[in-house]
C-alpha cells in the first residue's frame, strides 16, 4: 500500500508539474496564509485530494507548492464569480470534478483487474461530467453575451434616437469642464 500510495503521489507530481501558469497571469506567491486558504478550500470542497496533497507535500515540495498556489488562485478567481452565482457554481463544479479525476488518475497507478475498471469507470464519468460543465459554461456565456448584445443595441437605438440632444448635453459638458480648469 505505501509502495502504491508513493507512486501514486509521483504520479501527481509528474501531473502537477505539467501545468504551469499563463505568462499573462501568473501564480501569486507561495505563503503560510495562502497555504491554509487552499487547504481549507481543498477540504470543503474535494477532501479526496488532501491525502494526497500530505504525501506531495513530503515527497515534491515544489510540486505541492504549486498546487497550492494554483488552488489559491482557484479561490480568488471564484471570489470574483460572486456577483454571477451561475458562473461560479459551474466554475466550482469544474474545479471539483477536475481535481476528483486527479485523485483517480493518482488512484490508477496502483490497483489492477476489476478495481482498475471501477476507477476507470468513475474517471469516464468524470470526463463527461467536465464536457457537460463546458458546454453548462458555454450556454451560460452565450447567454451573459446575448443581454449584452440586447442592452447595447438598445443604447445605440437610444443615442442614434436623440442624437441631436446628446450632442448638445456632449457640448455643454465639454463647456462646463473648460470652466471648471480657469483660475
Amino acid at each position: 500500500m505505501v509502495r502504491s500510495l508513493a507512486r501514486a503521489v509521483a504520479l501527481v507530481a509528474v501531473l502537477l508539474g505539467c501545468r504551469a501558469a499563463p505568462a499573462a497571469d501568473p501564480l501569486p506567491r507561495f505563503t503560510e496564509e495562502r497555504e491554509a486558504a487552499a487547504r481549507h478550500f481543498v477540504k470543503k470542497h474535494c477532501p479526496d485530494l488532501e491525502p494526497l496533497l500530505n504525501e506531495l507535500k513530503k515527497a515534491n515540495r515544489a510540486a505541492y507548492e504549486l498546487q497550492v498556489r494554483e488552488t489559491f488562485q482557484v479561490t480568488e478567481l471564484l471570489a470574483d464569480l460572486q456577483d454571477d452565482p451561475k458562473r461560479y457554481e459551474l466554475e466550482l463544479k469544474i474545479w471539483k470534478a477536475e481535481n476528483k479525476a486527479l485523485v483517480l488518475v493518482a488512484k490508477l497507478a496502483a490497483p489492477t483487474g476489476d478495481a482498475r475498471k471501477a476507477v476507470e469507470d468513475q474517471l469516464q464519468a468524470l470526463a463527461k461530467e467536465l464536457v457537460e460543465l463546458d458546454v453548462q459554461t458555454l450556454e451560460h456565456r452565450a447567454e451573459v453575451l446575448r443581454t449584452e448584445l440586447a442592452t447595447a443595441r438598445d443604447e445605440l437605438t437610444k443615442l442614434r434616437d436623440n442624437i441631436e440632444r446628446a450632442t448638445k448635453d456632449r457640448f455643454e459638458a465639454l463647456l462646463d469642464r473648460a470652466r471648471k480648469k480657469k483660475p
